[in-house]
């Protein structure tokens, strides 16, 4: 009865984590370059947890935690100079408001009341240099394939254009990254962010979350019978423990 107890506690855990994630994939659904959050996978080998005299208390464990899908979502045509996704692998270059620079597939740009170029999320977008952009007034805005920005100035002659930096991307395999706790992705080894400018950048393109909401919803109905099931089995092994004690009680 002990180990059916715990191995059912084990799995109501695991259960409610990734139900935790799924709820989470589908509040992001709607919010553009969003990477899913996956579950980690088991641990091959059990962790036996020794308690006194308790050695029947096996607990399975997870590695590789804050993992998340890379695959590219949708790309959709929105003709605003402003939307920019990236076309392939590679992460844009963000500032959140905690100062510690990230990497994101978030590209609706805008440009906020300081002249900053933000994302929908307002972090501020890095150029190559590691510096908050900063646009000028603007009659337009282009963006090529590298990331590099030149605009018409408001103030300037007409036809003039005017090379304001790049938009700082970075290459970097989905082994190496993780969502910390703030959701933003970085290095799992919190290495130095290096731009190397590789990414192909299309503008007036925003890419979509990589979310299925169906799929999700699925998982999600799968796990909530999972933890009822384990629910079960726990009252099961009351009932066992409660039959065996009153077979060995003494008679009156």
């Amino acid at each position: 009865m002990d180990r059916l107890l715990h191995l059912s506690l084990n799995a109501i855990k695991h259960s409610k984590e990734d139900s935790s994630i799924r709820s989470n994939n589908l509040a992001n659904v709607n919010v553009p370059g969003f990477r899913k959050d996956i579950e980690p996978p088991m641990i091959e080998s059990s962790f036996l947890e020794t308690l006194e005299s308790f050695e029947t208390r096996a607990f399975s464990l997870r590695e590789g935690k804050n993992r998340f899908d890379d695959n590219q979502g949708r790309l959709d045509f929105t003709e605003n100079e402003k939307d920019v996704a990236i076309n392939g692998s590679g992460y844009f270059l963000m500032l959140p408001k905690n100062n510690e620079a990230a990497l994101s597939r978030r590209g609706d740009f805008r440009v906020d009341q300081d002249g900053f170029l933000v994302d929908g999320a307002g972090n501020k977008i890095l150029n190559q240099g590691l510096q908050p952009i900063v646009l000028p007034p603007y009659r337009q805005l282009v963006i090529g394939n590298d990331g590099r920005i030149t605009i018409e100035p408001l103030d300037g002659e007409p036809g003039q254009r005017d090379e304001i930096g790049f938009i700082g991307t970075i290459q970097a395999d989905v082994k190496d990254l993780k969502k910390s706790g703030d959701g933003n992705i970085r290095f799992i080894d919190n290495r130095d962010i290096q731009p190397d400018q590789e990414a192909q950048i299309a503008q007036g393109y925003l890419e979509t979350s990589n979310v299925n909401p169906t799929e999700e919803l699925v998982e999600m109905l799968h796990r909530q019978r999972h933890y009822e099931l384990n629910v079960r089995l726990m009252s099961i092994a009351r009932e066992l423990d409660e039959s065996g004690a009153s077979i060995m009680r003494l008679p009156r």
